[in-house]
Order: C-alpha cells, then structure tokens, then sequence
C-alpha cells in the first residue's frame, strides 16, 4: 500500500517543525534568558500548537492506514475520537493563534 502524497507532505511539516522548534532553542538570546523564556512569544506558542497538530494529523493518517479494512468497532470508535480532536484543535487552537501570530 502506496503512501498518499497528502501523508508524506504532512510528515515533512511535522519534521520541518521540529527542526525549527530544535534549533530556535539553540540559539542564545538575550531574551531567551529573562522571565518566560521564548514562552512569551506568541510565535513561539504558534509553532509548538502547529508542531503538535500536525503530530496528531500525522498519528491520525497512520491510525487510519492500520485499521483500513479491519472491521473492527472498537479501532474505528478510536479512530473517530481522534479525528474529532484533530478538528478541534484546528478550529480552537492552530487556525485561530496561526492568524493571530501572523498579524
């Protein structure tokens, strides 16, 4: 089974994440060291809600790929909790504090 182009773009956005987020702490700023660290920056919040939604994007595409063709009840159920919370973050958290952040 073949992955969809739209499942490998979403691991590429989870991993260029990751590597901003990992290299954004590497660097030594002065601001970094004061009260709140990076935390303060509305930036900063924006691109570990965008890491951690596509982790979950990414969690749910291989959910779904697993229990493809299964017919098991309980592993759709699952899957269904972890779709709606996928769009739920999107709707409350990464769109909103992504539009905001790039005002």
């Amino acid at each position: 089974m073949a992955l969809v182009p739209c499942q490998v773009l979403r691991v590429a956005i989870l991993l260029s994440y990751c590597s901003i987020l990992c290299n954004y702490k590497a660097i030594e700023m002065p601001s970094h060291q004061t009260y709140g660290g990076s935390w303060k920056f509305l930036t900063f919040i924006d691109l570990v809600i965008q890491a951690v939604f596509f982790g979950i994007c990414v969690l749910t595409d291989l959910s779904s790929l697993l229990t493809r063709g299964s017919g098991n009840q309980e592993q759709e159920r699952q899957l269904k909790k972890l779709i709606s919370l996928r769009d739920w973050i999107l709707a409350v958290l990464a769109f909103p504090v992504g539009v905001v952040s790039i005002m």
